[in-house]
């Protein structure tokens, strides 16, 4: 091997090391990982209470109703809805 093949391949070898190791750097780490992943389990149980809530509101407001109309039809008994 010529010294000049030897430097091609030395150069090649050196660019090559380096586009891996500037990819090594740029993956996330666990600790980024374990951050996304926190931020979305948060997210999702917020929206698991928000749903809940949502449900708890509509039994309540369902039960009004109800009152609502049996009032109606204690004070006016022709009352229909």
């Amino acid at each position: 091997m010529s010294n000049d093949e030897f430097t091609r391949m030395f150069n090649y070898m050196t660019d090559r090391f380096d586009r891996i190791d500037k990819a090594i750097e740029s993956k996330a780490e666990a600790s980024d990982l374990r951050v996304a992943l926190n931020l979305l389990d948060s997210l999702s149980k917020r929206q698991e209470i928000s749903d809940d809530e949502r449900i708890v509101m509509s039994h309540q407001l369902t039960r009004l109703h109800e009152w609502v109309e049996a009032a109606a039809k204690r004070i006016d008994p022709e009352f229909v809805h």
